[in-house]
């Protein structure tokens, strides 16, 4: 459920429903204001799409984008690019899907949710229990206390059983799926030309009234966005290393208690018990009852044993991606000396494990590691210190300038060259510092001139920006430009010079000359009889591949590639798909079909939720709300 409704956000569905939403209950209702409380945007039954729902949305949004592109955007750029607009739509949606599964009795069991819970990888320990601590801790990045989350986890289960009761069985007709076929399995043999190094000859260089006038004639794109002058209060858990001292007796003494993490791995003996669990169960009580192990052996049916020699790793060695058998290594290396424990499932067989000795590893000598350990105890020792100005700074960065806090704290303020609210100077460079604290650099374009962020905290680091000064947008001079300008125009010229010779290969072509005649008389290069199939993936730039296919059979045309350079390209033979090609594509082609169905499916379900659930809609706070993001700042 959640998978699909990240990929229904994304989907152009996702915006239509949105604008015929919007459109339909303002029609449709008297007053648009009407249940909807608290200042929500939307009220489904008891089901709200509050602002900071919104914004939570969107901030995850623009989370994954920084995590997968290192692109950095603001709420802004968000709204600009309709992911604001997307996630309106998508929690709309999932209300009323709420709203209804409310009207027709269907809600996931807090127990069912449980379980969805405890079989999360990531929230299990090595012996497979769940950690509530890790819960806790992804509760609360998104916000949640644990109550909250488990509620969230319910509903996405209670949206996926509406969904999957309405678009599961989805079955492509071949009458639809038969012109995809015929359309992608299409090849095409062409002769292409392209330019390359050596077609075109240097331009000559370009004099200071051409640059004078390329540049009158480009303004634009070097036009400057608003920028703004950042100073920076920033310190972390390393300010304090300097701060600390380490006694030699504290070295030794951590030095004695994580000895076997300066020892060489040890190694257990160890008996191990496989049989069935109800077997396995009976054998283990009566071992810690004070039966001997081989007494208790002979009295449990079907339970054998394996006496093993083992170091940590030895059980994965074989498969050392299987997280059962780590699991199971670290079970082992966790049970103390001569005592028992199970049973514990790993894959499809329960064990019991009785450790029959241990011996230690060698140690590595004092001497070679003190410095190692000095060296974590002083950070361990700093961390503790940076966490204990916790209170104190907070309380100053109510109230004194940047810089008295910096005398207080021994910390420097940092003064950095403007930037966009990307985090980008003047010549695209980016500050390593902003990139830590993306989120409250878009922040700062919405403060004036003197104000500052709230504290910002990351993991051992602290700080506070503040805008000193505001750049507003301008155009670049053209003694500042210059070299940019000179570049400019020499690569318009080369292009211009390219679609020149490209045009000449085609009406070369088209008065009687071979293509390789044509081809050769402007400098480029031939590929010669190359096949290509529509819904396939050549070695061919994909813009020209694509191209190739709008020419007709015995035809020669100019085709631009991905950058925006001519190809020329001659259709030599047209040739429909094969039985064995279309039996190969058939089961992609129903895939896709299929996805665009369920798409078209959606749209219905949801235009039929509008009808069974009142959806009311504050259209003048949503449309308030989206305006404030997209204003011109500058105004």
């Amino acid at each position: 459920m959640l998978g699909w409704m990240r990929g229904f956000v994304k989907s152009p569905w996702a915006i239509a429903l949105f604008v015929l939403l919007v459109i339909g209950l303002v029609t449709t209702m008297g007053d648009p204001f009407s249940g909807v409380t608290g200042g929500g945007f939307v009220q489904v039954g008891d089901h709200q799409v509050r602002q900071r729902d919104v914004s939570q949305a969107v901030d995850q949004e623009l989370n994954r984008v920084r995590e997968e592109t290192g692109e950095i955007l603001t709420p802004r750029d968000a709204a600009q690019r309709g992911i604001t607009q997307q996630a309106i739509s998508q929690l709309i949606y999932r209300a009323s899907l709420l709203a209804y599964a409310d009207k027709i009795g269907v809600k996931a069991s807090a127990a069912t949710a449980n379980n969805l819970l405890m079989q999360a990888p990531r929230f299990k320990d090595a012996l497979g229990r769940v950690n509530m601590d890790e819960v806790r801790r992804y509760a609360a990045e998104q916000n949640m206390t644990v109550a909250q989350f488990e509620d969230d986890i319910r509903k996405s289960m209670t949206a996926s059983y509406l969904e999957a009761a309405s678009f599961t069985g989805v079955v492509t007709p071949e009458i639809l799926s038969r012109p995809l076929l015929n359309y992608f399995g299409e090849t095409r043999t062409v002769s292409i030309a392209r330019i390359t190094n050596t077609t075109i000859p240097e331009p000559k260089a370009p004099t200071d009234q051409e640059l004078q006038a390329w540049y009158s004639q480009h303004q634009t794109e070097f036009r400057q966005p608003e920028r703004r002058r950042i100073s920076v209060l920033s310190y972390s858990d390393a300010d304090f290393m300097d701060k600390v001292a380490v006694k030699d007796e504290d070295i030794k003494a951590q030095y004695d208690r994580r000895i076997r993490e300066f020892s060489t791995p040890q190694t257990r003996i160890v008996a191990q018990f496989t049989g069935e669990r109800a077997a396995l169960q009976g054998f283990v009580d009566l071992v810690k009852q004070g039966v001997a192990l081989d007494q208790a052996l002979a009295r449990s049916t079907g339970v054998t044993r394996a006496d093993l020699t083992l170091k940590p790793g030895d059980v994965t060695a074989q498969n050392p991606n299987d997280e059962n058998q780590k699991k199971y290594d670290e079970f082992i290396f966790a049970v103390p000396a001569n005592a028992i424990q199970g049973p514990v499932q790993v894959g499809d067989t329960w064990y019991a494990v009785q450790v029959m000795s241990i011996t230690e590893g060698v140690a590595t000598p004092f001497e070679q590691v003190r410095e190692q350990i000095r060296e974590d105890i002083a950070k361990s020792e700093a961390r503790r210190l940076f966490d204990g100005t916790y209170e104190s700074f907070y309380d100053m960065a109510g109230g004194i300038s940047l810089e008295e806090i910096s005398t207080q704290i021994g910390a420097p303020v940092i003064e950095l060259a403007p930037v966009d609210a990307a985090g980008r100077t003047e010549n695209g460079l980016r500050s390593s510092l902003l990139d830590k604290y993306a989120e409250a650099v878009r922040g700062l374009f919405t403060l004036s001139a003197g104000q500052t962020t709230d504290v910002v905290e990351s993991e051992g680091e602290r700080a506070i920006l503040r805008v000193d000064e505001i750049v507003a947008p301008h155009t670049l001079s053209f003694e500042q430009v210059k070299d940019q300008v000179r570049i400019g125009l020499l690569r318009e010229k080369i292009e211009q010079t390219a679609n020149q010779l490209a045009n000449d290969v085609v009406a070369a072509v088209k008065s009687g000359k071979t293509f390789e005649q044509a081809a050769s008389a402007s400098r480029m290069a031939v590929i010669p009889a190359v096949e290509v199939m529509r819904g396939g993936q050549g070695q061919l730039d994909p813009q020209v591949q694509a191209g190739m296919f709008n020419i007709a059979a015995g035809d020669t045309a100019v085709v631009r590639g991905q950058g925006n350079e001519p190809w020329v390209v001659r259709v030599e033979k047209v040739t429909p798909v094969t039985p064995e090609t279309a039996a190969m594509m058939k089961a992609q082609i129903d895939s896709q079909m299929q996805q665009s169905l369920g798409n078209d499916l959606r749209e219905t379900f949801f235009r039929g939720l509008q009808k069974e659930v009142k959806v009311n809609t504050n259209e003048s706070a949503i449309t308030a709300y989206l305006e404030n993001l997209t204003k011109d700042e500058t105004q």
